[in-house]
């Protein structure tokens, strides 16, 4: 029997988004639109076109009233306002199955139920097995012999197939009588009232009497005491309900069924969809799936020694792990238009010649992620020189949102006869190493890849006009990190293990404490249990109950702050217990046999050029709270001090150059503090009678404009009401006139081009610019806003690094870069250059980039980087 699926659409998006946002995780795109019900909902379809159903068709509750809402004007009146972050995925859902060819419908006037209803009603006249999604228990009484409903269980997060049998096993009742028990139960979730005081057990006796309540009502007087008043007064209302709960079977639809006949996705469109959306290991499945890689003619040698290379060609390192400060690399593939090669890492560490070309700066090496490539070998005893070209960083200057994969990437250029890394390697816990033939060709292909892009990603960069950017910036920027990574950052052991016992012992103390407050043990970190101990036992207000429980989250416990003792100790165990098991005990792994920290920096991750670290992150040690800026005290010199020199209000010296704002340019050439400067123009006072408090919101201000910040957003900010933000907004566009021009015409232009760019001309493409969708478009703006500030200030911290780098050279220094944290650069000094590069440093980092402000830096030295105040 050929099967049919119907989904209840609005169920899987709505379960899809509060699976994940209960617990924080809202997943975003590169854009910042909300993906995670789709990305649930599409795996959940996924599941399903596995079993290869005949047909397949999604319904959606259409917008405005339908006939239950005239039959009873509080329908679905206790449902919650659906969140901002899941209305926008609506819509992209929409896009996801026009992608996958599968037709979707709504009906003004009816709901998603109804159009189940009459289809499934039509595929069982019609012979199909219909097999209907939903977590609704309503639909059960449309199961049939041909009809089941897979309900979705949230406790085991499955389905519970509701057939004719399992339903009678349950309520030894016939599934159309769901009907008649919603109809005097009622049903919380659609605000359906039912008999008022008949619940479900007392609904299921009746009904096993009277099997209907139009019968019960013939019948009602016979009923005896409290109950039976009760059903006299209110049987009308429960035939009401019932009239409400009932699905609707034969209501007009365009959707035939023919028209849900599964005929396979549109790669193309699904491919762009996944793209768009960062979906990526959905978009890998298809890929392997649906285009496998061309087999196409490969000549290469698996070699124990390489011949002689004199000419410029590919190497590349098969790095087995993605940290490559620790990972074994398990051979060399080398391709030029002549050769093609593939070497074991222990036959390479033999072969003298290759080693020898390998370290010569005057034969030219084209890879991908030459910072992994270099370090890989150097902390495996192999010197790599005169790699100078890499396609990772053409790729992301060209486009910033490429997954950094080289699958991914060649893909981009219409590529495609290379691997994913997966394919070859497998993943997670069957990870393993390929046979040498499939590692080899793999390898090989990929480094084949990069010689034959090469000249292509090249002259985009040109036609761009982004090539300066690729190799007088990013080129000798990955130079520079792959020295500091190596060099790495020296850890003092006992600090953090002195911190961590010290952390332990204010943990155990805050336990009991809150046990005492709350007058039982339970498992704090358990949102559930805390969640019943707050708004249950001690009756705490703003409890908002999901499916799984409490919400707990930070906001929440904010609003409840002042009414309870439990909840700064609540506050502080978390904070105590983030801290000490991702920094102080992390922190503690990630040292090396030298004991020192060496950290990666993505440097073709971030969307403005941010750099990012990881493994550690080190960019991220919280530094708001005392006790996460004591993890500071365990970084160390190598040497004698560490050094620091950090841009002040980089961002807003940008601003006012990009927008040419005069009274800020003005400001910045005097040297005033320049919140003060804003308080006193707005508040329309001189510079000495500007408060505390309005340096504060002034503060917030100048900050929040960068980023987009609307009247909401600051009202909460600095406590005030919607309308005097939106005053202080006004008032402040007021005297900065050129911000309020360059912004909206950053955003025409970005409406325009696609793009937005920086000072030294890197773009970041947001296509949601002109998105029909409000939240999408709004998102946007505020990126399309932000992005040309945040990426001018990547790129001249970027112009400094390599600038305080050959100024050190210059000198012959034997000082080391080490970290790069946001607007700040440490160093680790020796004592006898000390003067020299704290004026070295500062003079480099201010004369980085020329713009109509100076750019300002503040330094110190100390012995360890929490005294680097």
């Amino acid at each position: 029997m050929e099967e049919l699926v119907l989904i209840d659409g609005n169920y899987w998006l709505f379960s899809s988004y509060y699976a994940t946002a209960a617990m924080g995780n809202l997943m975003v795109n590169k854009d910042g639109i909300p993906t995670n019900a789709v990305f649930g909902f599409a795996n959940r379809l996924e599941n399903v076109i596995k079993k290869n159903p005949k047909g397949i068709m999604v319904a959606f509750d259409a917008k405005g009233k339908t006939f239950r809402s005239d039959l009873l004007e509080e329908y679905k009146g206790t449902r919650k306002e659906t969140p901002e972050e899941l209305k926008c995925q609506f819509e992209i859902v929409r896009e996801f199955l026009d992608a996958h060819q599968i037709p979707y419908c709504e009906l003004e006037g009816y709901e998603g139920d109804d159009i189940i209803g009459t289809l499934a009603t039509q595929g069982s006249k019609q012979g199909y097995q219909v097999n209907i999604m939903t977590g609704d228990k309503d639909m059960m009484q449309l199961v049939d012999e041909h009809i089941h409903v897979y309900k979705r269980n949230t406790k085991t997060k499955t389905d519970d197939v509701i057939t004719p049998k399992t339903f009678y096993e349950k309520y030894e009742l016939q599934p159309d009588q769901m009907r008649d028990l919603l109809g005097l139960m009622g049903d919380s979730a659609d605000n359906i009232p039912g008999i008022p005081g008949v619940g479900e057990k007392t609904a299921l006796k009746l009904l096993h009497e009277y099997q209907t309540i139009e019968n019960l009502k013939d019948h009602c007087s016979e009923i005896k005491g409290k109950m039976g008043e009760k059903i006299r007064e209110n049987i009308e209302l429960g035939i009401q309900s019932k009239q409400i709960a009932t699905i609707l079977k034969d209501i007009p639809l365009d959707v035939t069924l023919d028209d849900c006949h599964y005929v396979g996705y549109d790669f193309d469109k699904l491919k762009d969809f996944y793209q768009k959306y960062d979906m990526n290991s959905l978009l890998k499945k298809i890929s392997m799936e649906s285009k496998a890689p061309k087999q196409t003619e490969l000549h290469y040698e698996v070699v124990t020694k390489m011949p002689s290379i004199t000419q410029a060609s590919c190497i590349l390192g098969a790095i087995y792990d993605q940290n490559y400060h620790k990972s074994i690399v398990l051979g060399y593939a080398l391709y030029n238009k002549e050769q093609a090669f593939y070497i074991s890492f222990e036959d390479a560490l033999n072969d003298q010649d290759f080693l020898n070309y390998l370290k010569d700066e005057k034969y030219s090496k084209y890879s991908y992620n030459i910072k992994a490539q270099i370090l890989s070998a150097r902390w495996n005893g192999i010197d790599i020189k005169g790699m100078n070209f890499d396609l990772q960083l053409a790729s992301y200057i060209l486009n910033p949102s490429l997954k950094d994969e080289m699958k991914s990437i060649c893909d981009y250029y219409d590529y495609d006869s290379v691997q994913y890394e997966e394919e070859v390697f497998g993943k997670l816990a069957k990870k393993h190493i390929p046979e040498i033939d499939l590692l080899a060709r793999h390898t090989v292909s990929k480094a084949k890849a990069i010689y034959d892009l090469k000249d292509e990603a090249i002259q985009r960069l040109k036609d761009e006009e982004q090539f300066d950017l690729y190799q007088n910036l990013e080129l000798p920027v990955t130079y520079i990190l792959a020295d500091m990574e190596y060099v790495g950052a020296k850890i003092d052991i006992h600090v953090l293990k002195e911190m961590e016992m010290d952390f332990e012992q204010q943990i155990k103390q805050i336990e009991e404490d809150i046990y005492m407050l709350a007058d039982k043990e339970f498992n704090i970190s358990s949102p559930k249990q805390l969640g019943e101990v707050l708004f249950e036992r001690l009756g705490l207000p703003n409890g908002k109950k999901t499916k799984t429980g409490y919400s707990t989250s930070q906001d929440i416990l904010e609003k409840i702050e002042g009414l309870h003792p439990i909840i700064p100790l609540i506050q502080k165990y978390r904070m105590l217990t983030k801290l000490s098991s991702t920094y102080v005990k992390g922190l503690q792994e990630q040292v090396f046999a030298d004991g020192k920290i060496h950290t990666i920096y993505n440097q073709a991750l971030t969307q403005t050029g941010r750099l990012s670290s990881i493994e550690p992150n080190l960019q991220n040690i919280p530094v708001r709270q005392e006790e996460g800026k004591l993890i500071r005290k365990a970084f160390i010199p190598s040497h004698d001090y560490l050094v620091t020199f950090d841009y002040s209000q980089i961002e807003l010296r940008i601003l006012a150059h990009l927008a040419g704002v005069q009274s800020l340019i003005e400001a910045f050439n005097q040297d005033k503090d320049i919140h003060t400067h804003t308080a006193a123009l707005v508040f329309k006072v001189k510079d000495e009678e500007v408060t505390a408090n309005m340096r504060r919101q002034a503060k917030a201000v100048n900050f929040g404009i960068i980023y987009g910040m609307g009247e909401f957003k600051l009202s909460q900010q600095i406590g005030v009401s919607l309308k005097e933000a939106k005053e202080f907004i006004r008032r402040y566009f007021e005297e900065y006139p050129e911000i309020k021009v360059y912004m909206d015409q950053i955003v025409e232009d970005c409406k325009n081009t696609g793009y937005v760019s920086t000072v030294l001309n890197r773009k970041r493409y947001i296509p949601t610019i002109n998105d029909k969708n409000f939240m999408v478009r709004e998102q946007a703006r505020r990126f399309a806003m932000n992005s040309p500030i945040q990426g001018s200030g990547a790129d001249i911290l970027k112009l400094a690094m390599m600038k305080v780098n050959q100024l050190m050279k210059d000198k012959h220094l034997k000082s080391e870069m080490i970290l790069q944290v946001h607007d700040e650069l440490i160093f680790d000094v020796y004592k006898d250059e000390l003067d020299e590069m704290m004026k070295l440093i500062k003079s480099a980092m201010v004369e980085a980039f020329q713009m109509d402000v100076p750019l300002k830096v503040d330094g110190a030295y100390a012995s360890n980087w929490y005294d680097l105040k």
